[in-house]
């Protein structure tokens, strides 16, 4: 696989802290069109997480269960399973429900995808 861009990566965890979900989404999406394979499942995940918690901010619950939906489909797909990612979207969907939004699962060192063979 090749070496993700760490930019976008470290630029939507900035803005993921400071709860701005809808620039999140806006961070990585060049970054996801980019991607093949399982780094663009990744990225999409994280971005239907940003918009399920941007869409709970705006009063769209349905749409914000929806995108959770989605997201948990796309972590699903991820062979082998990342359970960093998995862990994130459980606090996402607590967070729709009124908890504190979870932290950013990627630390500035962190690859976006697990290697091969890893779990």
């Amino acid at each position: 696989m090749r070496q993700p861009n760490r930019e976008p990566l470290d630029r939507a965890g900035r803005l993921w802290r400071k709860g701005a979900y809808w620039e999140v989404h806006e961070a990585l999406e060049p970054a996801w069109l980019a991607a093949r394979g399982p780094e663009r499942d990744f990225l999409h995940a994280l971005i239907l997480a940003a918009a399920a918690l941007e869409a709970r901010r705006r009063g769209h619950e349905r749409g914000a269960r929806n995108n959770l939906a989605k997201a948990r489909r796309k972590a699903r797909a991820l062979h082998p399973p990342d359970a960093r990612l998995a862990a994130f979207l459980e606090g996402v969907g607590r967070a729709l429900e009124g908890a504190p939004p979870p932290p950013w699962p990627l630390g500035e060192e962190t690859d976006p995808v697990p290697p091969e063979g890893s779990v």
